[in-house]
């Protein structure tokens, strides 16, 4: 839906496009189920301590139906904190072309960044990959730096395979400056 709004220049071809880990995703999901759950948990630590919990049980025994409505809205705050997780997970995206990066970033519901850097203005690209979970499997930071304002510099994290997409950057990248170096009359900025 989105990559399908995204115009393409004359010969542009896409090379990769990327969407955060699925282990990122996954954790941020899972931690909105567990908070969802949070009025299941109560009840099931009253039934396991009845005891040390007494005088929540008659407090819910007298207002067990205000306790109903607070955990649907409970339940109603997670799933739509669930909702933006799966927004911002979904619509974030890194397309690589042999000539620019788009880059997708999903703010808030209906705020929507999205930023174009030219491959001739590459000055620097750097992952970095850090802990044992991101290691073992193989997602981390990607930080580039293009030549001109400070703004202009980007930074992600939670990337799949953040060396391979390093590198499909950097080759695209030389070969865009050999391209513009050979014919610097025929290539359309």
């Amino acid at each position: 839906m989105l990559f399908d709004k995204i115009e393409l220049e004359a010969d542009e071809q896409v090379l990769k496009t990327v969407r955060k880990h699925w282990f990122v995703i996954g954790v941020e999901l899972l931690s909105a189920l567990f908070f969802a759950l949070m009025p299941v948990w109560l009840i099931i630590a009253l039934a396991i301590f009845p005891t040390t919990f007494s005088f929540v049980w008659v407090i819910l025994d007298t207002n067990f139906s205000l306790y109903v409505l607070g955990s649907a809205a409970w339940v109603l705050l997670a799933l739509l904190a669930t909702f933006a997780i799966w927004t911002h997970y979904y619509l974030d995206l890194w397309v690589v072309t042999d000539r620019r990066i788009i880059l997708v970033d999903q703010i808030t519901f209906f705020s929507r960044n999205v930023s174009v850097f030219r491959l001739e203005r590459m000055q620097d690209i750097e992952f970095k990959v850090s802990g044992i979970i991101p290691t073992l499997l193989n997602f981390g930071t990607v930080k580039a730096q293009t030549a001109g304002a400070h703004e202009s510099n980007f930074t992600s994290t939670g990337l799949p395979d953040p060396r391979g997409l390093q590198s499909v950057i950097q080759q695209a990248m030389d070969k865009r400056l050999n391209t513009l170096h050979a014919m610097p009359d025929q290539v359309n900025h």
